[in-house]
């Protein structure tokens, strides 16, 4: 059910099985402190949509590496994209899908600060008049109140005990986690601002200067696999909804100008 090793005369099978529903996996390029790969939002996402693919029937398009990663470019590694170039883009794409007989997209995220494609989106669609329904599936699939009594650390972040541990059970062999030996990495505290009061455009990265989040060595493959499966399981919890879901794409196709001659 990969958009890339279907043929063109099976595309239109594939999506009769899968009830019109595409899936867009959404990663990143960007650092992950000194000891996780550049792409490791990327390599997990990618992981995660095959597994759901494995339970769920959908198709599944090319995991997408190049995203929203504007407070990374302080640190080597990280390609970003501008918001409004990244906007048209993954509005084509979205337009091409559906172009091939998809009524639903959804985007399955890996990094959660990909604000143009996983709010923007919605509402870029909404406005410009697209008929077809897009959903934004966050990182983790809302399943972080089962999640959070595994670890151990009060921080655990980004590149944290709860990332590093999906990153060990999904590429162990791209981990360098004796960099992080008896390290902890704790919020800074250096801006006065609170940022439950007011945001600006570099509030996290002022807060995690290196892009790590509590103590990576605390993770385990063990915890590692327990977050995947719930992490899958809400996924395909939400796709299945999506596919009986009616209210979104009915919205998606009312017109939006109740003005007429008379009241005009």
């Amino acid at each position: 059910m990969k958009w890339m090793e279907l043929t063109s005369d099976d595309l239109g099978e594939a999506c009769n099985q899968a009830q019109g529903v595409a899936m867009i996996p959404v990663g990143s390029l960007e650092r992950h402190g000194p000891h996780l790969p550049l792409g490791c939002d990327a390599i997990i996402i990618d992981h995660v949509a095959e597994q759901i693919a494995a339970q769920e029937p959908i198709v599944v398009m090319p995991t997408i590496p190049y995203t929203f990663v504007a407070q990374c470019r302080y640190h080597p590694g990280a390609v970003h994209i501008q918001s409004d170039v990244l906007l048209e883009h993954l509005t084509c794409i979205c337009d091409e899908i559906h172009r091939n007989g998809f009524s639903k997209i959804i985007m399955l995220h890996g990094h959660g600060g990909n604000v143009p494609m996983s709010q923007s989106i919605l509402y870029h669609v909404l406005e410009t008049g697209r008929e077809y329904a897009v959903y934004s599936i966050p990182p983790f699939a809302g399943k972080m109140d089962e999640i959070t009594p595994l670890l151990e650390t009060e921080h655990y972040g980004h590149a944290g005990e709860m990332e590093t541990s999906v990153a060990l059970a999904v590429m162990p062999e791209l981990i360098r986690l004796e960099r992080t030996a008896d390290k902890y990495w704790g919020p800074s505290g250096k801006s006065e601002l609170d940022p439950k009061a007011v945001q600006t455009p570099v509030t996290w990265i002022a807060e995690w200067g290196e892009m790590v989040c509590g103590g990576p060595d605390q993770a385990t493959i063990a915890k590692g696999r327990a977050i995947l499966d719930l992490w899958i399981e809400g996924a395909v919890e939400v796709i299945r909804k999506v596919k009986s879901d009616e209210v979104v794409p009915e919205f998606m196709r009312r017109p939006t100008n109740h003005f007429t001659a008379d009241n005009e």
